[in-house]
């Protein structure tokens, strides 16, 4: 649920009326209230199992909410008293952020349906008061805009939104918007990447600091806006971990990204160490991984690559001799350049991994 300013006045107004230091974190652990705390909490993992139960952590409780971006809220003490103050605290924040849907504007409508919050009968009808099409081809763009909040990114979107098209403009929190896009005969969803990339070359045009991407696949009904919002999402955290470069990510295209990142941890950090060990390791510095990086980035054409780095073409392939004398792959042979990149991929692996580029 979207946390608008007028609900933190509201909950730092309860705070108040606590005698004690009491922090908010949202669902990434940085700190909500009080404004202008900077830290940023790693949230025990025992606590997240059900953090609706006052949980006893280092001398604090903690409390939270069971939905898609918690809240949590750190009290000082370890007391029944902290535990009951807890709950009374979290029941009045629950209720604060219950939004009176039947009164709610088109915006809130959309932001609740991203959330998947709203189904059935009751869409039906919102969507019917608010003139939302329920029968649209439709995806969703997701916007990180980085260390900026969401207002600047919200200008920029206006300015390159045709203002007589369906596309809408929500500010789902304090740090995510969603573009839900149209597509039509005037828009294709092959499009959907380079408005993406129009996007981003314009945010860091206007701020000097990039906005992350993510690309939903395309969906026909309303209701199902929720699924593409979080593949959006999911292209963002997968595209940022094994395409750090890039900033526009769409989710249709990391299917072997998203393929590694759900291989178990363990398993990915045995194989990617099959090759990048403390022996290979000595020979794949960081002129070599660059090397290789581009030899694949023109798709094994040494001339190409060669001369893109500066180098004779001898020379070139000097280095892919030894990269085939120590792990005995020929990176000029397709199978054995796919296994190098996958092994190379897995060392980049969210739950850890140990390639040079992890």
């Amino acid at each position: 649920m979207y946390l608008d300013h007028h609900i933190i006045v509201r909950i730092a107004q309860i705070f108040e009326q606590i005698d004690m230091n009491v922090l908010l974190l949202d669902s990434e652990g940085s700190v909500v209230l009080p404004e202008g705390d900077s830290r940023v909490f790693t949230l025990p993992e025992a606590f997240l199992k059900d953090p609706t139960e006052p949980f006893v952590y280092g001398g604090f409780t903690l409390i939270g909410q069971k939905r898609e971006h918690p809240l949590t809220l750190c009290l000082p003490g370890d007391s029944k008293e902290v535990a009951a103050c807890a709950r009374l605290s979290m029941h009045m924040i629950d209720m604060l952020m219950q939004v009176d849907l039947p009164h709610a504007n088109a915006a809130e409508v959309l932001r609740a349906v991203l959330h998947e919050e709203i189904s059935g009968s009751e869409l039906d009808s919102l969507a019917q008061m608010h003139g939302i099409d329920q029968e649209k081809e439709r995806c969703v763009m997701v916007l990180h805009p980085g260390n900026h909040d969401t207002e600047m990114a919200l200008n920029i979107l206006d300015t390159l939104t045709d203002s007589g098209s369906d596309d809408e403009i929500v500010e789902v929190d304090k740090y995510t918007i969603a573009l839900i896009k149209t597509i039509d005969e005037n828009t294709e969803y092959a499009d959907m990447e380079q408005i993406g990339l129009a996007i981003e070359n314009t945010f860091f045009t206007e701020t000097s600091s990039p906005v992350y991407i993510g690309v939903g696949e395309p969906v026909a009904l309303l209701s199902e806006l929720g699924g593409s919002y979080r593949e959006a999402r999911r292209a963002i955290d997968v595209g940022r971990v094994y395409r750090p470069e890039s900033y526009v990510f769409v989710y249709r295209k990391l299917l072997l990204e998203r393929f590694l990142a759900d291989v178990p941890a363990d398993m990915a950090a045995r194989y990617n160490a099959a090759l990048f060990n403390r022996k290979s390791m000595r020979m794949l510095n960081d002129e070599m991984i660059t090397t290789i990086e581009k030899f694949f980035e023109n798709n094994l054409n040494l001339s190409e690559t060669a001369r893109q780095l500066y180098i004779h073409r001898n020379t070139l392939v000097y280095r892919l001799d030894k990269v085939q004398r120590v792990l005995g792959l020929d990176l000029r042979v397709f199978d054995d350049a796919v296994t190098f990149m996958l092994m190379m991929l897995l060392g980049k692996h969210p739950g850890g991994g140990h390639g040079r580029r992890s």
